[in-house]
């Protein structure tokens, strides 16, 4: 709710010091801390769409960087204390949109 309104993205679980990658295609308009985040990545799918990703321990990747779908951005943490979820939101013109529909139809890509 930090990042204003309803969460409307998606929280996963992962293993410790699990590796995240770029969901789609893209390029990097923000990676660092911001707010009351330790770590916020944004990266610009082009036609208003934007992925924010949170709860990362490490971003590995730049402001301005290309991405290719399936390339590593960072990892979760190591900490057994810290069991902070990874946090996946879609925003199509900066309001938050369903990400389902888009996740079916990737994994439906990947796997047909």
């Amino acid at each position: 709710e930090k990042l204003g309104g309803k969460h409307k993205g998606i929280s996963f679980q992962t293993r410790r010091g699990g590796q995240v990658v770029a969901t789609y295609d893209g390029q990097i308009a923000f990676a660092g801390p911001f707010r009351g985040y330790k770590q916020l990545l944004i990266i610009d799918h082009g036609a208003g769409y934007h992925t924010l990703l949170t709860g990362m321990d490490r971003i590995d990747v730049s402001v301005g960087q290309w991405l290719l779908a399936g390339e590593p951005v960072g990892a979760m943490s190591t900490d057994k204390s810290n069991n902070d979820p990874l946090y996946f939101e879609l925003r199509k013109n900066g309001a938050p949109i369903n990400p389902l529909p888009w996740i079916r139809q990737r994994n439906a890509k990947a796997q047909g």
